[in-house]
């Protein structure tokens, strides 16, 4: 795909509303964009859309490459009589950006509606609300509503879902900010590979696949892996760059530097999981960075992971491997990524499912 077309295609999808459980507007999408594609598109009970490129050889190991269709957000906890929502936090939302900040409420019946997260007019906050983020439970929604049962006539209720708005600019040197690039980046490259995949021969079955509620437990490509049952894994979750004035030295990875890999991951608060790269697969990645050019950036993370720490649990053990398009300010209403990583980031995966062969190790070393 031309640049042009994988920048539209990720406006797209930043687009779409898609709270984590609530994916339903993006795995329709994603289905019917990987139908111009695949040999076969499916889905399974929980969401997962999973579109399967067959292979030329069976003795080749298979792969899944997948990345998440779910963001963080809101959902209704409370709706006041005068109209106004009480919400909590679904997956990493950071509270000191919300106060002002728009959002989109959705329904029952699957409309969206414009809000704003209240706030109190600067020129009567008290010297120490000046400096202070207050926490979701004390922050509200305003629709324009002026009571509950207007906002319940149009179909919003405790349990729906609310997600930032939709916001797209297009920066300098090729970089775009918006809302939700995290994983609008990964599910644009999954594109990006399927239209390679669908002209030109590989010996490896691969399975593309956007997983669900990644943002809400972590579980979904462990799901879809029960349908595809691949001998490995890639998941395309780009790394947080550390090339900001606050965080020089937290990490090496910077836009515009190439795709980064993420060689160690680890979450410890209640949770105790990660994933540590299999050596052949980052072997195979560093041959296939070497053949294309292409540079690789290297991250060791705590306080992180994704949905492959569940998923090298299956059947065994699979190998797993996080990689994909750098970004900066995760889960802000406005992440930044490069064009020119996210290209890149579709090229190096097709060269590594282009180069698996019958001697693919599925060892972790």
């Amino acid at each position: 795909m031309e640049r042009e077309e994988l920048k539209a295609k990720l406006k797209e999808y930043m687009e779409i509303p898609r709270l984590s459980g609530y994916e339903e507007k993006m795995a329709r999408r994603f289905y019917e964009d990987m139908k111009q594609y695949a040999h076969k598109v499916e889905t399974d009970q929980a969401g997962n859309v999973i579109a399967a490129f067959p292979g030329t050889d069976s003795s080749v190991p298979s792969i899944m490459i997948f990345a998440h269709m779910d963001t963080i957000g809101f959902v209704i906890t409370c709706i006041t009589p005068d109209g106004f929502l009480k919400v909590d936090r679904v997956g990493g939302v950071p509270e000191k950006v919300l106060q002002g900040l728009g959002v989109r409420v959705g329904s029952e019946n699957g409309d969206y509606y414009p809000g704003v997260f209240g706030m109190k007019s600067y020129h009567v906050l008290a010297s120490p609300e000046k400096e202070r983020a207050e926490g979701i439970g004390n922050l509200f929604i305003d629709i324009g509503a002026a009571s509950e049962e207007e906002v319940r006539a149009l179909g919003i209720w405790p349990g729906c879902p609310v997600v930032y708005d939709a916001y797209y600019k297009e920066l300098l040197n090729d970089r775009i900010c918006g809302s939700y690039t995290d994983d609008a980046s990964g599910l644009t490259t999954l594109l990006q590979i399927a239209e390679t995949l669908s002209r030109t021969p590989h010996k490896a079955s691969v399975y593309l696949t956007g997983t669900v509620m990644e943002e809400f437990n972590a579980r979904g490509a462990m799901l879809a892996q029960r349908k595809a049952h691949a001998d490995m894994a890639i998941c395309l979750l780009g790394a947080g760059a550390g090339d900001t004035p606050d965080l020089k030295g937290s990490n090496n990875v910077m836009l515009g530097n190439g795709v980064s890999v993420n060689l160690f991951n680890f979450h410890g608060k209640g949770t105790l999981n990660g994933n540590i790269i299999p050596k052949p697969m980052l072997e195979h990645l560093k041959r296939s960075a070497e053949k294309t050019g292409i540079p690789i950036q290297r991250q060791a993370a705590r306080g992180a992971l994704s949905d492959s720490a569940y998923l090298q649990l299956e059947e065994g053990g699979i190998p797993c491997m996080d990689m994909g398009t750098p970004d900066r300010y995760s889960h802000s209403p406005m992440e930044v990524l490069d064009l020119k990583d996210l290209e890149r980031t579709g090229e190096l995966v097709i060269e590594f499912i282009m180069g698996i062969d019958k001697n693919f190790s599925l060892n972790r070393f």
